[in-house]
């Protein structure tokens, strides 16, 4: 079992997330109730796709899209088959192309379905479960929801409805999203092949091995040839410094932990195959995505116990390397990672006391479209009970069917402890967080960190160097697990502050973790983490209006309805914005610059295009707007110190979220106005304005001062709005605002530099919507 010391808990309260982004997506993979998806398709066309197995052509159909949440027709998609062993089984599996000959079209954020036909699993669970599993242990993964098949009104079965993998899913799932993403398949098993990044473009069976799937046309190669090299090349000392810095060694090593414990075999280690590598161009940093769950819990055929397996030497399916897995199992602090992961997921999420009620709701809900589904049974004659007995703790076999469902897991659990063990290792430190790498001279900085040690923790501080004074100075950590977790990293969670840097404050640092058996080592291995005041004290430029949904009100020179932005110039003196920066991304500031000579005069706006067509113009940056929200920054020259930036969130078509009056801290929904002054028109009707009644601090814990941001929709009553802060015990502390407020985005600054210690509540009132945020105050 994981060992550490508990030095000092330290009382945290989670940061709540606003303006985040509406994910219309997840409309599509409600898995309260199975959807019906009906297609409508040419019978020809149909008779072509099913003579013709292996191809991969479009054909133009219509589908109806109905569930809980959604009712819809949408016509002129691309339908054909897709997977692999599934083109030649009886009950094939589907994909649907929103996008196909509409370019652009989405539908609910995304533009494919993957209709999973499950035709080797009589429970037609086994894939939607390792999905839900992933989720719960917060590792990026699709989503997956059920759906009753329908091919010109004739019901072709119970599919699984798995999320797309591609540029959609990045841009759910990381903070930069336009890099390279290769989906890997059979003999895809990262071994050298040689420096030329071309020859990892080989192809096995018709397609490439390593197949790119953004970004085709420059078809690059060279980051990946990289890492194969660094997992092949490096000794045993130099791989964790080298690969650390470009790959999330943890993200597969839970990967490897979760297949050992699902007895999944068609991956990376056992066949070669099935998984992506997405490569986040900002950050140079690869992470690996699981894919393709069919195959697990028993599923077997190549007569092997995949419930009895050893987690350091799982059987290979085909023989031959497998660098990747096998040189980091040869790294102790890596093994017992992997150890603990296993153990972690086994006790926490992957086992039947926690899952079993989960298992038990999807059986029910699925089990009346399981029984009109023939289609399940042609390929292998799966009855009913077939259906039924898989999910069972007693013992079922049927084929290639070893196990029923829970049998396999109690299995499983059952033996590991008699093969797990820890080595004498380093403590490892998986993952840093640093809430605001550019805070203000009076905030404090916190640190978060992922620390694990077999042998228990004697030390984890923060070094930190601070390069004004040329100091050395050491910062504590205290653990602070979040309860009852079932994400390993807040499991285990290390919290440490680093005090105001003051005005012009910089430095950088690295955690230092050293175990009861005096084996130390400093995370990050390589490159230290730079932290910079945001110094400039420049009140004077602001974002002051966007618009991130323009179907029709201004046009650019091209004559296009695009995304734009305003910069508000409020000071009496002519600014020159040569060499400033505006992103969406707040690990990447300086995304886009703006060229030489640009100016912006005394009180006066200037109108930048968000639209990806640098081409049109000196002032079209390279990112577009988010309607369904995001993140937007005015950054100085030094590309650290940020002038103004706003999170907002979705939008209404053709009209503008703007600061009224203009450079104010009151954003709200308007008509637009670009390149004039911000006014509130009273014609915007209540329900284009904010959706959302929102209450969030920043930072928080806090020491002195801590930003409390809070948003009013129409809807709730603005009269008499309050924020009031209280202690534990109830007790008016302060009240900071008493006032009837137009709807909008309001933010408030908290000093506490006279209150002591200790924990403290912000209540929002409007009308009778009363909101409370607990607030931490560490001095």
């Amino acid at each position: 079992m994981r060992k550490c010391v508990k030095l000092f808990l330290l009382i945290y309260t989670c940061n709540l997330i606003l303006f985040g982004q509406t994910d219309n997506s997840s409309k599509i993979y409600d898995d309260e109730s199975v959807a019906r998806i009906d297609i409508s398709i040419d019978e020809d066309a149909l008779t072509w796709i099913y003579d013709n197995v292996n191809s991969d052509s479009m054909h133009n159909a219509t589908v109806h899209f109905k569930n809980s949440q959604i009712d819809e027709v949408v016509d002129n998609i691309g339908f054909r088959l897709r997977g692999n062993t599934s083109r030649n089984a009886v009950k094939k599996s589907f994909k649907i192309s929103f996008n196909e000959f509409e370019n652009g079209r989405k539908f609910y954020g995304i533009d494919k379905l993957n209709l999973n036909g499950e035709h080797n699993d009589p429970s037609i669970i086994r894939s939607k479960l390792c999905w839900d599993l992933y989720r719960m242990l917060g590792i990026k993964a699709p989503r997956a929801s059920y759906a009753e098949v329908y091919i010109n009104g004739d019901y072709y079965g119970l599919y699984i409805n798995v999320e797309n993998i591609d540029s959609d899913m990045l841009k759910k799932r990381f903070e930069n999203f336009d890099g390279n993403l290769w989906k890997c398949l059979y003999p895809a098993d990262l071994t050298y092949l040689g420096s030329d990044p071309n020859l990892y473009k080989f192809v096995q069976e018709g397609r490439r091995a390593y197949d790119l799937k953004t970004n085709e046309d420059e078809d690059d190669y060279s980051k990946l040839a990289q890492l194969i090299n660094v997992i092949n090349n490096s000794s045993s000392s130099e791989l964790p410094i080298k690969l650390e810095d470009i790959f999330d060694v943890a993200s597969f090593l839970k990967y490897k932990a979760f297949n050992f414990l699902t007895g999944n075999w068609d991956d990376y280690h056992s066949l070669m195959n099935n998984y992506y590598l997405y490569h986040d161009p900002v950050k140079e940093y690869f992470t690996f995505i699981p894919f393709d769950y069919d195959n697990n819990f028993g599923i077997d055929w190549f007569n092997i116990d995949w419930a009895d397996t050893n987690p350091y030497n799982i059987p290979k399916v085909v023989s031959g390397s497998r660098p990747l897995s096998e040189k980091l199992q040869q790294i102790s602090e890596y093994r017992n990672l992997y150890t603990h992961f296993i153990e972690f997921f086994s006790n926490n999420v992957i086992n039947v006391s926690s899952v079993g009620s989960r298992i038990d709701s999807i059986k029910s809900l699925i089990k009346p479209s399981a029984e009109n589904d023939l289609f399940r049974t042609y390929d292998y004659n799966f009855s009913m009970n077939d259906f039924d007995l898989s999910y069972i703790s007693g013992s079922y076999s049927n084929q290639h069917v070893k196990y029923g469902l829970k049998q396999f897991i109690n299995k499983k659990n059952s033996t590991i402890y008699g093969k797990i063990n820890y080595m004498n290792a380093k403590p490892i430190v998986y993952k840093i967080n640093v809430e605001d790498q550019t805070p203000n001279a009076i905030d404090t900085i916190e640190i978060t960190a992922a620390v694990f040690s077999h042998s228990p923790l004697e030390e984890v501080d923060i070094v930190f160097y601070d390069e004004v004074s040329f100091e050395e100075k050491i910062y504590p950590m205290f653990y602070s697990p979040i309860a009852d977790t079932k994400i390993v990293e807040e499991n285990d969670r290390w919290v440490g502050t680093i005090p105001p840097l003051g005005e012009n404050g910089k430095g950088y640092f690295k955690i230092r973790v050293k175990n009861q058996n005096q084996l130390t080592e400093n995370y990050p291995r390589l490159n230290p983490i730079k932290i910079k005041v945001n110094s400039s004290g420049n009140t004077l430029l602001f974002i002051n209006e966007i618009m991130a949904d323009n179907d029709n009100v201004n046009q650019d020179e091209a004559g296009e309805f695009d995304d734009w932005l305003e910069i508000y110039n409020s000071s009496a003196d002519e600014i020159d914005l040569s060499s400033y920066y505006l992103s969406d991304k707040k690990d990447n500031l300086t995304k886009w610059q703006f060229p030489a000579e640009v100016k912006i005069s005394p009180f006066s706006y200037l109108l930048v295009w968000c639209d990806e067509d640098s081409e049109q113009g000196q002032l079209h940056t390279n990112f577009k707007l988010s309607a369904s929200g995001e993140f937007i920054a005015l950054t100085a020259p030094d590309g650290l110190t940020v002038i103004d930036s706003i999170s907002f969130g979705e939008q209404t078509a053709d009209l503008s979220f703007s600061r009224i009056p203009d450079g104010s801290i009151n954003w709200q929904i308007s008509n637009p106005t670009p390149g004039t002054t911000n006014l509130y028109v009273d014609s915007v009707e209540d329900d284009i304005t904010l959706q959302s009644f929102e209450l969030g601090a920043y930072p928080n814990p806090f020491n002195p001062s801590t930003k409390i941001r809070f948003s009013l929709p129409a809807k709730n009553g603005l009269k008499n709005v309050s924020l009031k802060i209280y202690d534990v015990l109830g007790n008016e502390i302060t009240e900071l605002i008493n006032n009837d407020l137009q709807p909008g985005t309001y933010e408030v600054t908290l000093n506490g530099s006279s209150f002591s210690s200790g924990v403290y509540l912000c209540r929002l009132t409007a009308g009778s919507i009363v909101k409370t945020q607990k607030l931490m105050l560490v001095k």
